[in-house]
């Protein structure tokens, strides 16, 4: 693993990949439908969307909030079924909807974060972790970081930092895995994703080695740690679109 404070090879792949040109036309449609698919499930989730946001507003948090509405939706597609495509969906349909984005913008921007997610999952997963950490949650937090900087227009420095002030905030436990909590957790990551993009808008920083470095994600939460299984490849073979 490389200091935190040098160069990633890994961090420049997810960042080079979050700001390039789709032009599959597969993972387009692909994506657009797993959008569609996600509104669905939140209009037929009966009363959890609310009763959540009526929760969190009631400690202070406005309901015109993003990272609010990104966490609800995001804990109310978690409570039908989880993955860590979960906190993607839920933040790009929130900051979607917030900048008025085209339905393709929006489709491109959750390819890239299922995308990332994905890889990022497959470079550490194995039985050890899944036992100990939400992986919706822990995994989807880097996805969904990236689509908000995607839809963010973020330029490839600032898109680095929100990785990042991302990688900070990656958590959840396996131990909550039958309990309300573990919907909450991944709920939670959508909202801290867009937080990180917004904070690196806004001029917040980061070590560049967030995910690979020496004190970054892996080399805390992992018990193995293969990085060309996220950057062979990235942006021209799809693992979350086959």
């Amino acid at each position: 693993m490389h200091d935190a404070n040098a160069h990633s090879a890994v961090s420049d792949a997810l960042v080079t990949f979050a700001g390039a040109v789709l032009n599959d036309q597969h993972v387009q449609t692909a994506a657009a439908r797993a959008v569609a698919e996600a509104r669905a499930q939140i209009v037929n989730a009966g009363d959890a969307g609310p009763q959540l946001a009526e929760l969190l507003q009631s400690q202070g948090s406005s309901p015109n909030d993003t990272r609010v509405r990104s966490w609800v939706l995001g804990a109310t597609l978690a409570a039908q079924a989880s993955s860590p495509s979960t906190p993607v969906l839920a933040a790009v349909i929130a900051l979607g909807e917030k900048l008025a984005v085209s339905d393709d913008e929006t489709a491109a921007a959750a390819a890239v974060g299922i995308e990332a997610a994905a890889r990022v999952l497959a470079a550490v997963d194995n039985e050890e972790f899944r036992a100990r950490w939400n992986v919706s949650s822990a995994v989807g937090l880097f996805g969904a970081a990236l689509a908000a900087s995607r839809l963010l227009k973020l330029d490839e420095t600032r898109t680095r930092h929100a990785l990042g002030i991302a990688a900070t905030q990656a958590a959840g436990l396996a131990h909550n895995g039958a309990q309300a909590m573990a919907a909450l957790e991944t709920g939670k990551a959508a909202a801290d994703a867009i937080e990180a993009a917004l904070l690196a808008k806004h001029g917040f920083t980061s070590a560049p080695a967030s995910i690979d470095g020496r004190r970054g994600f892996a080399a805390l939460m992992a018990y193995r740690f293969d990085a060309s299984l996220i950057t062979d490849g990235l942006g021209t073979r799809w693992i979350s679109f086959s």
